[in-house]
Parts: structure tokens; sequence; C-alpha cells
């Protein structure tokens, strides 16, 4: 078990792909611990593959919370922003020495959970507001159309300068940085991506919506070559990954 130092902010890369003799037990685990708003959500997925996903991505979360708070996966709560972002309230004030940026609407265990593909990334922050983005990169059709939604003009000459092969990529790389800034804010799409421009290389924030910029840092994500991601952090903090093991039962105790 690896756990959370309050100053380090933990990153898992978890596989919502498994084989098909786990396939059904790992299912049945995930989903009896899942509150009961959670598996009625898991239940509208039209298709059973994306069910499958999401059941294994809160699973997975709710396994890494309870290993971090102490607690039984099952008996992890959550409470939401204004616009749904969910946290954990550990029913404790935060520490007086902190500002609000880090704290940020009383809860005190700040977490946030993305998946594409066949990968999910989860952030453990602890005290830290965080916000993460995972895209699987594929070509993008309209690319233009886009681009000129989402990305200010200085974006966009960066992105149409690379290959035409590579302009898909770079798109997605800016996406996940914005995506995962505006979800560690608590706004996620509710806000126009163009209210924040980014930096790659180093990763930065160049400009974000008024009011927003204390603090915080941007970091890409190590991931294998068919994936992008970000990571946004509110403040200066280490930052570790990590790969989750799917286990069953009897393997794990």
């Amino acid at each position: 078990m690896t756990v959370l130092e309050r100053d380090i902010v933990q990153i898992w890369q978890i596989p919502l792909q498994t084989s098909a003799v786990k396939a059904d037990d790992l299912i049945d685990r995930y989903l009896g611990c899942l509150s009961q708003d959670e598996k009625d959500k898991a239940a509208r997925f039209r298709f059973f593959k994306d069910r499958r996903r999401f059941v294994i991505a809160r699973g997975t979360l709710r396994h890494l919370l309870g290993r971090q708070l102490n607690q039984r996966p099952e008996q992890i709560n959550f409470c939401y922003g204004t616009y749904g972002k969910p946290a954990v309230s550990l029913g404790t004030k935060p520490q007086q020495s902190l500002s609000h940026t880090l704290t940020g609407e009383g809860c005190d265990f700040h977490f946030n959970l993305s998946h594409s593909g066949g990968i999910a990334l989860c952030a453990l922050g602890y005290e830290r507001r965080v916000g993460v983005d995972i895209e699987q990169v594929k070509t993008i059709q309209r690319l233009d159309g886009m681009m000129k939604r989402t990305l200010v003009a200085s974006e966009q000459q960066q992105v149409e300068a690379e290959s035409v092969a590579a302009q898909s990529r770079a798109f997605l790389q800016r996406w996940t940085c914005k995506e995962a800034y505006l979800k560690a804010i608590g706004l996620g799409l509710t806000q126009s991506m163009q209210t924040v421009e980014v930096q790659i290389e180093p990763p930065e924030l160049l400009s974000v919506p008024e009011n927003c910029s204390a603090g915080w840092r941007l970091h890409l994500m190590d991931l294998p070559a068919a994936y992008v991601g970000a990571l946004a952090v509110a403040g200066e903090t280490a930052v570790t990954q990590h790969q989750w093991q799917h286990l069953l039962p009897d393997d794990d105790d």
C-alpha cells in the first residue's frame, strides 16, 4: 500500500480492460462497493463496455480512497461542489495555515478521476485541489472547427505548425491541460476553454479565468504513446505516478 503524504500528489494509472478470467469477479467486487446512485448511473450506460469501465474506475477510486483514509471502500462519503465535482469530507476543519486555494469549499481530501479508452487516471491531492484529464489520441475530424471553439489564436498557430499527422495529438495535449485546470477549480466545461491559455514546453498556465490564477501548477503525465494527459494542482508540490494492479478478494489481504 502506498500511503499519501500530505505534500505529495499521487497519480494512479488504472487499467480498464481486464482478462476474461478475472473480469466477472472484478466487476462484482467493484460494483459491490459503489453507492446506490453510482450503481444507478452504471445501469444507465447503453453499452456493456462503457458500464464495465465506469464500474472499474469508480470501484478502484473507492479502494484507493479507502486505503488512504483507513476506511472500507463502501463507507466513503462524497461531498459535491456547485458544479458537481466530488471530494471527501473528513468531518474536520481545515488547518488554519492552508489557504482556500488548497482546501476549497471545506472538503478535506481532494481527488479527481478521468478515463479514456482503456485507461483511467486518478489524482489524490489530500488538502490540495487537483484536476486530471486523459485522452486517447485519435485523428479528429473537423479539427479546425474544434480548435476555433477551444483554443486561443496563439495555441491554434502552434498546433497548425505541427505536421498533419501530429496535429490531433498536439490539440489533445492542450485540451487535457485546459480540462484538468477547469476540473481542478470545479467548473469543468461550464467554462469556455478559451478562457484558459496554456504553454506545453515547459507546461504552464499562461492565462486563466479571473480570480482563479493563484498558485496553480500544470504537469504533463507520463503515459503510453497512444494517450496524453495532464494534471493541474494548487501550489508547488511533488507529483508521483503509480500503476494500479487489480486484485481479487483472495489476493488482497
